[in-house]
């Protein structure tokens, strides 16, 4: 060095200051992690893949003095002069278009962030000993200097190759965290999520295995419905419940030294914006993955995980599901159907071109490559039709549109059969998310969505006949006796006793005929203060069933000694459940309470059966609860429902006429409304779609003025115009009678959907009880279009 010339070599404090750098214990452990990845990635695209390629990584058993961390796999190695610069702080020799890291910075920050001492050793094939060194933080300091000694170890088989890192004198609250079983527990399904993409057989972009502690790292899937299920779509178009993405986008040029996207470049050419000589590269560029459906709805377990090299990013991201013009806040837009906020829009995105942050946590939003995947992904526009046509936008082809305008919505449209399977909702969340649960656990009957399947089926059987025990509904169908296919449609056929819960057994092939599987009261049954867990197949049977005692309205038997498998038996058209107050549900969760009883007590303890029952109801009756947080949102959501039927019933070219005939009050209170939403009135005013967005006083006038597009089957099946009893004042007597009892179940949604918490506190049970039965009442008996 010259007298003018600066030493720019950072300070030994520089390395241990990095761990004060917030890094989560997992991310620390997938940068480590991710170096491994990065030499199988390597050996791949020179063609010479690692056979069986493995990482191994082994965490603190217990909280004690010597404990270490230890990240080792069976990858090329690495030799002597790589070594040395692999672990100087803010080198990284790796190339970083193509892989995760390759030590560098990131291997800096996560081994400070947990211990003060790090050893690195590795070997390749053919070579005689491991080469290796050691980072000690406190030596470093008090040495002041970067140099540390070489060092080497015998090597028992010349054939062995890869690399070891072995984390020692952990910090105190870092080993008393990783110690944890719990958190080790989060640890592994945190990696399992972030290298699910690579851990599975075809793993994507190559395969590897993952062990925590000699214990195999099964990938963390998505719970979806199967690609081939199809739905219905508005003008005839179908979605599929899976949508695979495979875009190639344009090359452009990347400077690897300034790590930016260069807009005028050569290869042949020094970067235009840090004059590097040989930097500039073009880039192949390409999005892809899938987006798809959920078999369940959550609060939080939903959304999109971003992909670079394999490597999950960012994980269940809901970004995409916002809009945003540019000046104004972000609006959400989904999910904004379900009173819950419940969604079920998942997927995998790999972007392996596109920047992301030093801690590999987010994607660079600032880097234009990011706003290419977003406009493919979810268009340019809204995902809301209304809201995109209001813009001006033109119609929305993207993937994330077309599962958002198929599967927005978390609860039938209308009352007609099908209607939970043209959304692929299973009425009983609850129950899907143990099912859920299965599937992560890898239990064999719960990989595809069959199970999921029949309880689509059963709620829409219930849809044409009316709920178990109640039979008829305003289509006046009789329910079909129990056994036989009861005249069941097409796609709505009985099913074969299912296979059990787990561990249920599968039923006898020879079990009773007459019996008819009842997958929404089929599950595990667990009573949480006790600790027992009821497994139970559930079966509607014939009042002459041999297992069912003369005249019980049901009962439970032990279905099978070996797995402790109960069956519950009961017959739906007993008089017992012809009542609002008592139904199959009611029935298990009674006997269950009895049995749990009996089993807990003792000569010291009776326990509380009416404890015991209502802690059962608490956990398995979340369908019949009176949610008031929901119940106000469940009401608006059908009184639009009537208003997008109403409008679809009006013939186009009347449709101006919806808003013409309404007092200049009441087009004043539309228009108010419009503005609350910067709805443009021009277009909405003339095609009715203003109705939506509309005061709900307005849809009940217009229900009272325009009675011929409600009934005869244009929103609901009850007869009206078509009524004729020979004497014109019994016919318009009658008629009335109709338009009165439906303007009375709108007037109780509108009373419902105008409530708060507060409001339905104060408010009789049975005030609630008669509009939430409104509201079943109300629902469309046509399937409105989007």
């Amino acid at each position: 060095m010259t007298d003018s010339e600066f030493n720019l070599e950072p300070s030994p404090r520089v390395l241990p200051m990095l761990g004060e750098i917030n890094l989560d214990q997992w991310r620390c452990i997938a940068e480590l992690v991710d170096n491994s990845v990065d030499g199988f990635l390597k050996q791949s695209r020179e063609d010479s893949p690692v056979p069986n390629a493995r990482v191994d990584v082994i965490l603190p058993a217990s909280d004690k003095e010597g404990a270490t961390v230890r990240i080792q796999d069976n990858g090329s190695g690495m030799s002597v002069e790589v070594l040395e610069q692999a672990v100087r702080a803010g080198w990284s020799g790796n190339n970083p278009i193509d892989s995760l890291g390759l030590f560098g910075m990131g291997f800096n920050i996560a081994t400070a962030r947990l211990g003060s001492v790090t050893e690195v050793w590795t070997t390749r094939k053919g070579e005689l000993e491991w080469h290796g060194l050691m980072i000690d933080f406190d030596e470093l300091r008090r040495q002041r200097h970067f140099r540390t000694p070489k060092l080497t170890r015998p090597k028992a088989d010349p054939e062995q190759h890869g690399t070891e890192v072995t984390i020692k004198k952990l910090k105190p609250e870092q080993r008393k965290w990783l110690a944890k079983t719990a958190n080790q527990t989060t640890l592994r399904k945190r990696l399992a999520q972030a290298y699910s993409a690579m851990l599975r057989p075809n793993g994507v972009p190559i395969n590897f295995e993952l062990y925590i502690n000699n214990k195999r790292l099964e990938a963390r899937r998505h719970c979806v419905w199967n690609e081939d299920r199809v739905v219905p779509g508005v003008g005839g178009a179908s979605t599929n419940a899976v949508i695979p993405i495979n875009h190639a986008l344009p090359g452009r040029f990347y400077c690897t030294n300034c790590l930016t996207w260069v807009p005028e470049a050569s290869e042949s050419e020094p970067c235009p914006l840090c004059a590097a000589e040989g930097s500039v590269v073009k880039r192949q560029r390409r999005i892809k993955g899938w987006l798809g459906i959920q078999r369940y709805l959550d609060q939080s377990e939903y959304g999109i995980d971003f992909i670079r090299n394999g490597r999950k990013i960012e994980i269940s991201n809901k970004d995409l599901f916002s809009w945003n013009d540019g000046e104004e806040s972000e609006e959400r837009e989904y999910p904004i159907d379900d009173p819950r906020n419940r969604g079920r829009i998942v997927g995998e995105i790999h972007i392996d071109h596109c920047r992301v942050s030093y801690a590999k946590d987010r994607f660079d939003r600032a880097d234009p490559t990011w706003n290419e995947m977003v406009q493919l992904l979810r268009g340019e526009g809204p995902l809301r039709p209304e809201k995109a046509k209001d813009l001006g936008f033109p119609p929305n082809e993207s993937p994330l549109f077309a599962l958002f305008r198929a599967f927005r919505r978390t609860s039938p449209h209308s009352k007609t059969a099908g209607a939970y399977a043209r959304i692929l909702i299973v009425k009983d969340n609850n129950l899907a998310m143990e099912m859920a649960s299965y599937f992560h656990d890898g239990h064999p009957e719960y990989q595809d969505d069959t199970k999921w399947w029949e309880l689509v089926e059963s709620a829409d059987r219930e849809l044409l006949y009316g709920q178990p025990g109640q039979p008829g509904q305003p289509g006046g169908q009789p329910a079909p006796p129990a056994g036989g296919d009861g005249g069941l449609p097409p796609g709505l056929v009985d099913n074969p006793p299912p296979a059990g819960q787990p561990p249920t057994p599968t039923p006898p092939a020879t079990a009773l005929p007459q019996r008819r599987d009842a997958p929404n009261l089929t599950r595990k049954y667990h009573h949480q203060p006790s600790g027992l867990v009821w497994n139970v197949v559930a079966f509607e049977v014939a009042a002459n069933d041999p297992e069912l005692p003369s005249g019980v309205p049901w009962t439970i038997v032990l279905g099978d000694i070996p797995t402790k498998t109960y069956h519950y038996l009961y017959n739906p058209l007993h008089p017992v459940f012809q009542s609002i107050t008592m139904t199959p549900r009611d029935g298990v969760l009674t006997h269950l309470a009895y049995m749990t009883a009996d089993q807990t007590r003792s000569s010291r303890h009776t326990p509380d059966i009416a404890l015991i029952l209502s802690e059962f109801r608490s956990a398995y009756s979340d369908e019949n609860a009176l949610d008031f947080k929901a119940l106000p949102a469940d009401a608006a959501a059908i009184l639009v429902d009537v208003a997008r039927a109403l409008v679809n019933a009006c013939p186009q070219e009347e449709r101006p006429s919806l808003f013409n005939d309404l007092s200049v009050q009441e087009q004043t209170m539309v228009m108010r409304a419009l503005a609350g939403k910067k709805i443009k009135p021009s277009e909405a005013t003339i095609d009715g779609s203003f109705l939506q967005s509309a005061p709900a006083d307005i849809i009940k006038t217009l229900v009272i003025r325009r009675p011929e597009l409600c009934f005869d089957g244009k929103i609901w099946d009850e007869p009206y115009t078509d009524l004729d009893y020979g004497d014109a004042e019994i016919t318009e007597d009658a008629r009335r009678n109709v338009l009165s009892k439906y303007v009375s179940l709108v007037s109780d949604a509108i009373w419902l959907s105008k409530q708060d918490l507060s409001d339905l506190g104060s408010a009789s049970k049975d005030e609630i009880i008669r509009a939430v039965m409104s509201l079943q009442l109300l629902r469309p008996d046509v399937e409105p279009s989007q």
